[in-house]
């Protein structure tokens, strides 16, 4: 490209525009047949990554290979069921580079054509100059996507990075594309011969967790993602803490602030006032969360300052000390970190709870005890545990938001 800027001009009809911002993709059926062992990977894949639910499986509802200048790739579907028969089985989407067994994972897109049609060479310009503008409408935000300054070999399936403004600094988004610019996954990339339970304990050794006070070598580590203003993790918390809670020893819990502020306005500060009330007093960092969830259908953006400075008054933390760290830079860059862990997991919704890189049925309190019990008992690692004997039919799970 010489230096020079190439423009590309985007051809997007409403039928297209409509298509690129549904929430989710599901995948038309191609005519082509993927491999049997990556069929295989993928529905293991797909069982470990998704939710844990007694007598998992998983099958692949729809695949449509393409292919690219530098090598074949696989647009799936795949959907986990159980024996619960659940009104809405949970689903995973997948872009899918079968030599190099990859697979990004998330939400995926198709994207508008544009003209003239992107080639390998052209694609760093396209992921700088119009992914981001893209980008920008679906997630009513600020976007920058730079092209890894480490030189590469350009695979099917392209990791990349999106710098993504949140209304309090900068988060960092795992997200892909295909080599051949049809398709756009918002969500991390993973290895598929390996068990993504063991991969998500790796990342979870360097994320900013708020472990609750003790239970140092617990076998079991339940690490919490939430959001103070969501119902959901209200109704979470409240069935699995008297499982937590029965274990003692056993379990450790820990908090990860993963606020929205798109939906939920004044989550961001109360992720912040928690970061501040954990640095000054650990031990009552539970009491924050209750009383944030207390207040969660009369708390305001307007409001909520005022609803954690009463908690700090009353609990008799040092104010003076929480007001040098509530909204600063140092609180605020914790949050955010927190978020971009939880991308880089798999977290789409809150609450998400994960038992040793297992995530575990949140909305229930007899599964999720049991499977915490086999986990346990299999030295902590999921994947070497068998599957829970079903029961009666836990509750439906409420919408995770």
């Amino acid at each position: 490209m010489c230096g020079a800027r190439l423009v590309f001009s985007l051809a997007m009809d409403r039928s297209l525009i409509r298509l690129f911002a549904a929430a989710a993709l599901a995948v038309s059926a191609g005519s082509g047949a993927t491999a049997q062992d990556i069929d295989a990977l993928i529905t293991r894949f797909a069982v470990g990554y998704l939710t844990y639910v007694p007598g998992a499986t998983a099958e692949i509802k729809s695949s449509q290979p393409a292919e690219s200048q530098v090598g074949p790739y696989l647009a799936m579907t795949v959907v986990r069921s159980s024996l619960q028969k659940e009104k809405s089985p949970e689903q995973l989407n997948l872009l899918v580079d079968p030599k190099a067994k990859l697979a990004a994972v998330g939400m995926v897109f198709p994207l508008p054509q544009v003209q003239p049609a992107v080639t390998a060479d052209t694609l760093p310009a396209y992921v700088e100059q119009v992914l981001p503008q893209l980008l920008r409408q679906l997630l009513a935000a600020g976007v920058r996507v730079r092209w890894p300054g480490i030189p590469t070999r350009l695979g099917p399936v392209v990791p990349l990075q999106a710098e993504v403004a949140s209304g309090y600094g900068t988060m960092r988004m795992p997200i892909a594309i295909s080599a051949d610019a049809r398709w756009l996954v918002l969500g991390g990339t993973w290895p598929l011969d390996r068990d993504p339970r063991a991969v998500r304990r790796e990342i979870l050794a360097s994320v900013p967790i708020e472990w609750d006070p003790g239970h140092e070598g617990a076998v079991v580590k339940v690490v919490e993602f939430s959001d103070y203003q969501c119902p959901a993790c209200k109704r979470g918390w409240q069935t699995l803490r008297p499982a937590l809670d029965s274990f003692g020893e056993k379990v450790r819990h820990g908090m990860v602030n993963w606020p929205i502020p798109s939906s939920h306005p004044w989550a961001f500060k109360a992720s912040a006032g928690a970061v501040c009330v954990a640095n000054l007093a650990p031990g009552l960092l539970l009491d924050f969360k209750d009383e944030m969830y207390r207040l969660q259908d009369t708390t305001t953006l307007d409001t909520v300052d005022a609803a954690v400075f009463a908690f700090v008054a009353t609990r008799g933390l040092d104010e003076q000390a929480f007001r040098a760290c509530y909204m600063k830079d140092q609180a605020l860059e914790k949050v955010l970190r927190q978020m971009e862990f939880g991308y880089r997991l798999g977290v789409t919704g809150t609450p998400t709870y994960f038992a040793n890189g297992e995530a575990i049925p949140w909305w229930s309190t007899d599964w999720a005890t049991r499977r915490i019990q086999a986990i346990a008992a299999a030295g902590g690692k999921p994947e070497n545990a068998p599957d829970i004997t079903l029961a009666a039919p836990a509750p439906e799970p409420p919408p995770s938001r």
